[in-house]
């Protein structure tokens, strides 16, 4: 009976064993992000030789890059292709911060106000989405991927500004 034992105390242990290497090899999925419906994820080194332009990277955890079409219906180029970053905020917020160099046309918002000649200066584009340019010659939005006061939105892009996503 020992023998029987043994071997069926192997089984368990060799059962146990390759139970916990399973769970150990899946790593748990994100839920969808708000960055999947705007273009083509893709880790930073492969996404970096495809723009003409250097993107800014928020500082803190980011979830997901992504090459996004350009703006104004532009023909997809190096040159135009905007880039998008999706990143948790200090305070555990996942927003969608994306960025276009900025062209030769207008950069109109809600109440036709135009932020191309205007640095800096944050503008809602829609209820919860804020636009502002950079002397650096980029346009950027920012946008939660969930919901989010207005006035936060605002402030988490000043904070950006604060710190470096206006140069």
């Amino acid at each position: 009976m020992r023998p029987y034992l043994k071997a069926m105390l192997l089984v368990l242990l060799a059962a146990a064993a390759a139970c916990g290497h399973k769970a150990a090899d899946t790593a748990p999925s994100l839920p969808p992000l708000l960055i999947d419906d705007r273009g083509i994820s893709m880790p930073l080194e492969k996404l970096m030789p495809k723009l003409n332009y250097r993107p800014w990277i928020p500082p803190g955890q980011v979830l997901k890059y992504a090459g996004i079409p350009p703006l104004g219906g532009a023909i997809e180029t190096p040159d135009n292709d905007g880039f998008a970053v999706e990143y948790v905020t200090p305070d555990n917020h996942p927003m969608l911060l994306s960025e276009w160099p900025k062209q030769n046309f207008q950069l109109q918002f809600l109440h036709h106000e135009d932020i191309t000649f205007t640095p800096c200066h944050v503008v809602f584009y829609k209820s919860d989405g804020v636009a502002w340019t950079t002397h650096g010659k980029l346009a950027m939005t920012l946008q939660p991927d969930g919901s989010m006061r207005a006035k936060d939105v605002e402030k988490e892009a000043n904070r950006l500004i604060a710190v470096g996503a206006c140069k």
